[in-house]
């Protein structure tokens, strides 16, 4: 799991089910994404995503860089920031 954080005064607020599109579009065949789940919490939004990996390192380096690769590539997320729990 890694947890996202929107900036301390967001100009956009996103719903749980739009961050989690986002999400798979910057999400590459290659990186081997299965499923991804969302919850909100109280500053944040908890990220869930199950991959084909087979070390749960690898693992965890895809998911930083498909949450990084959509911070970086849609305005709605600029200023995010990414977080392990």
């Amino acid at each position: 799991m890694i947890v996202l954080r929107p900036p301390e005064s967001p100009g956009i607020h996103l719903s749980v089910s739009e961050i989690v599109d986002l999400l798979w579009l910057n999400a590459a065949l290659s990186d081997g994404v299965k499923h991804i789940h969302a919850r909100a919490g109280a500053d944040c939004v908890e990220v869930g995503v199950f991959t084909v990996a087979s070390e749960q390192s690898i693992s965890d380096y895809i998911v930083r860089k498909v949450c990084g690769r959509a911070i970086h590539s849609v305005p709605a997320l600029r200023g995010w920031s990414i977080h392990r729990p």
